[in-house]
């Protein structure tokens, strides 16, 4: 017997219908802002994020914008700063030179002297009769505003000081001149370089200027572990 029309249109609207894919959940997407100096904590961010496309976006810390982002990922004190603060974790700020250098460590005064300039010689301080070159940030950076604050009480580096781009930079200049001084994060120093001076211990804080969204107050929990 031969099947009707209606009856194999029927059939063929439903198994069109069940052969049709479901479509695919559409991810997630937060932004964030972060300066240099917290770059080493984006791989944990990134593993908290999971399924969740995160879009970094570096900053000095002058131009971090909170308002027009999800989180700002920086160095700081929360007590300092606008927007709510979350801490993710902790930073040493260290005074670096490069490892061929026969100096040992440094005192709070010998930094001082350093980077204001009133030491101009590592002869100064037992080292080498060759003029020092001071390195530092540029004052937009949260490293070099810390730096200043809690190692210089506030006064300037010295106008002879050269200014690194960024941490790359400033490891990859310490690390080629014996006769270099500069400041580095603990998470960046590695290579040719050894820290002479531990300058503070300070907070790497998430900050947002509004209500976290659901997905971004998961990974906000999950950096707190």
């Amino acid at each position: 017997m031969k099947a009707s029309l209606p009856f194999i249109l029927l059939s063929s609207l439903l198994f069109a219908s069940c052969s049709t894919s479901t479509p695919s959940p559409v991810a997630e997407t937060i932004t964030i802002q972060y300066t240099p100096a917290a770059e080493p904590w984006l791989a944990a961010l990134y593993d908290c994020a999971g399924s969740t496309v995160v879009t970094a976006d570096p900053r000095a810390a002058d131009f971090l914008d909170p308002q027009a982002t999800d989180l700002v990922i920086r160095l700081g004190q929360p007590g300092s700063l606008a927007s709510t603060a979350y801490k993710i974790g902790s930073e040493d700020i260290l005074v670096i030179i490069n490892r061929q250098n026969p100096i040992n460590t440094l005192t709070p005064d010998q930094v001082r002297g350093l980077f204001g300039g009133q030491i101009p010689t590592w002869k100064e301080i037992n080292g080498s009769n060759a003029a020092v070159q001071v390195w530092a940030f540029g004052s937009g950076e949260d490293v070099e505003q810390l730096f200043v604050q809690k190692a210089l009480g506030g006064s300037p580096v010295t106008s002879m000081a050269r200014l690194a781009t960024g941490p790359g930079e400033m490891l990859q200049a310490i690390g080629n001149d014996v006769n270099a001084v500069g400041l580095l994060t603990r998470h960046w120093k590695t290579g040719n370089v050894v820290d002479v001076f531990t300058v503070a211990t300070v907070p790497v804080l998430a900050l947002s200027a509004k209500e976290p969204r659901e997905a971004v107050q998961g990974i906000l929990a999950c950096l707190q572990k």
